[in-house]
């Protein structure tokens, strides 16, 4: 099962739009909160961190898939060689 991270902050609703347009509705308590669901059997689990950290979890394998900005992963210099980086175009 997947686990996903997405951003919290000003690429937030940006994510949740592109998430939903694939059918994936995240549902959370409110808007504040870290955690969401997903209603697919193939999500485990759904958290919201800020854009800079993510590079690191998906390093240290904390999460399988992250969305997060390329200038993050080259500040942050987290290895995510060997995993699939690939770039969102419009977002």
């Amino acid at each position: 099962m997947l686990r996903l991270v997405i951003p919290k902050g000003s690429l937030e609703e940006q994510t949740l739009r592109l998430l939903e347009a694939a059918d994936l509705h995240v549902r959370r308590g409110s808007p504040r909160d870290y955690h969401g669901t997903v209603d697919d059997d193939r999500i485990e689990r759904v958290s919201l961190l800020r854009p800079q950290e993510i590079p690191t979890y998906i390093q240290d394998g904390l999460f399988d898939l992250g969305i997060t900005g390329r200038d993050w992963i080259q500040e942050t210099g987290a290895d995510v060689g060997g995993k699939s980086v690939e770039p969102f175009v419009g977002v």
